[in-house]
């Protein structure tokens, strides 16, 4: 890096260091935070790599060795660890510099937090991923990580109005993240731009992103949870077909697959079941500690049989398969599906994931692209998913979506 570029990379990090001073009593993303000295100190000494000059957010249920990890609960209010978290460790390897730690909500589960939407504070910015998207929306950080074990990142990447992408299951490493659920966890990551979720793959898997063929051939798909989306879904989700058969690309119309019709059920089953003995520990001796909302859901887990957990995943292992061959059969570079019901609701909840489950269930990669705002002024998007282990295709799949969106508006 020239001595020009340490001047400007310098210069833009204190702006985001400024923007959170300005910001942070509003959005309240950050739970933990270095001082600005030690974050300027290590973007000088941070290593040559792809994430030189990045400033990141690390959600607060992914450990660092210099910041707490409390995992947006009394329990583990203070605690530390020795070592990064996978994830946290290679980003730093390429360059990055860890900001702080963002606010989660409760377990990463659905109790919402102090976090609010950058772009109207009465309104939700997602969950549970809830400070890293926010902060990435407001400009106080380049780029951060969240998880995803329903929708954690795709829905609060919708709300906040920034990228949010969803690797494979399995794919990015989950030493030292706090387990939600082993069948579905996941980590992820917010960005401004598909260029930067793609440079950001590439540190963590050692691949580049290349560029996609065109013209794409798309999926268009309503799911069988169609009626959920709103009106400014609906229209961003036509604005969005109108840019592809513009710049060239197909657009295949998909009906609701009858393969994926008991996914949720049985994605919801597992869950539960999981967390229940996931929280074992929490339950036996801070129960007081634990939210309601949180001990709701837990308590509803001890009604799920060992035998339905089981028929549970075997349904899973049929759907993905039959999927993967329907995408394979129908040469689909991927598919178009809302990223949330709409925009984002009140501060009160996180909102529904119920354009989420089917896909972090499956195991397949998802990007939500933020392609305008509604009559609200609130974001509003649409959701790629792919095909498993084909990430960079997804991503650069979502890269001539992002294009071809902008060139149209």
């Amino acid at each position: 890096m020239s001595h020009d570029e340490e001047v400007s990379t310098h210069r833009h990090v204190k702006q985001q260091l400024d923007r959170i001073s300005e910001r942070d009593g509003t959005v309240r993303a950050w739970v933990h935070r270095h001082d600005d000295d030690a974050i300027l100190g290590a973007l000088a000494t941070a290593p040559r790599g792809p994430l030189s000059g990045w400033t990141l957010g690390v959600k607060d249920v992914i450990d660092t060795f210099d910041l707490p990890t409390e995992r947006g609960s009394p329990i583990y209010a203070g605690r530390t660890t020795l070592n990064d978290a996978a994830c946290v460790a290679l980003a730093r390897e390429a360059g990055a510099v860890v900001i702080g730690k963002t606010v989660t909500t409760e377990f990463a589960f659905f109790t919402p937090n102090v976090t609010t939407n950058p772009h109207n504070p009465v309104h939700t910015p997602g969950g549970s991923s809830s400070g890293s998207a926010a902060a990435v929306a407001d400009g106080q950080v380049r780029a951060a990580f969240g998880t995803q074990t329903v929708g954690s990142v795709v829905r609060p990447a919708a709300y906040c109005g920034v990228v949010g992408f969803k690797p494979t299951h399995q794919l990015v490493p989950l030493t030292g993240v706090a387990t939600l659920s082993h069948a579905f966890d996941t980590v992820g990551w917010f960005t401004q731009g598909v260029d930067d979720s793609a440079t950001m793959f590439s540190a963590l898997t050692g691949t580049a992103v290349l560029t996609a063929e065109q013209p794409l051939r798309i999926g268009h798909y309503r799911s069988h949870q169609w009626e959920a989306a709103t009106p400014e879904t609906v229209n961003v989700m036509d604005s969005a077909c109108t840019a592809l058969i513009e710049g060239g690309s197909q657009i295949v119309e998909v009906d609701p697959l009858a393969h994926l019709e008991r996914v949720a059920q049985a994605a919801s089953t597992i869950l539960s079941y999981e967390t229940a003995r996931v929280f074992a520990w929490e339950r036996t001796h801070h129960y007081q500690l634990i939210g309601d909302l949180v001990r709701k859901t837990l308590a509803k887990a001890d009604d799920i049989s060992h035998e339905q957990y089981v028929e549970a995943h075997l349904t899973l292992i049929t759907a993905r398969t039959k999927h993967r061959e329907f995408m394979e059969v129908n040469s689909l570079d991927a598919l178009l599906t809302p990223s949330a019901p709409g925009e984002a609701p009140g501060i009160e909840t996180t909102g529904d994931p119920v354009f989420n489950r089917v896909w972090t269930a499956l195991g397949v990669p998802a990007i939500h692209l933020p392609l305008g705002m509604s009559p609200a002024e609130l974001p509003v998007g649409v959701q790629l998913t792919g095909r498993s282990w084909r990430d960079s295709d997804l991503l650069a799949s979502a890269a001539l979506v992002e294009a071809a969106f902008n060139d149209d508006t």
